[in-house]
């Protein structure tokens, strides 16, 4: 079970790694370009969570017409975030 899982996994690795022509750069470079690719992955998810969802927030707030689309503390502060202001 687990040497199938493995022989999979090591399958498709190969494939990414043929993929995206990295199968003929050294270790040190690859993981140079992992590393690279990781960081900007978390920071467009850093940026989608933070900005994005606040916007998504502004806009439906301002779509309805109860007196909450008047509120602004909905939007994010990802340095100081007081949880007990987001409680639904």
């Amino acid at each position: 079970m687990f040497s199938s899982i493995k022989n999979f996994i090591s399958y498709w690795y190969f494939r990414y790694l043929l993929v995206t022509e990295l199968y003929m750069v050294e270790k040190w470079e690859r993981a140079m370009f992992h590393i690279i690719l990781f960081v900007l992955l978390a920071i467009m998810y850093v940026f989608n969570t933070t900005v994005t969802l606040g916007l998504v927030r502004m806009i439906i707030n301002s779509l309805t017409s109860n007196e909450d689309s008047k509120r602004t503390d909905y939007l994010i502060d990802p340095i100081n975030v007081d949880n007990s202001k987001y409680d639904l």
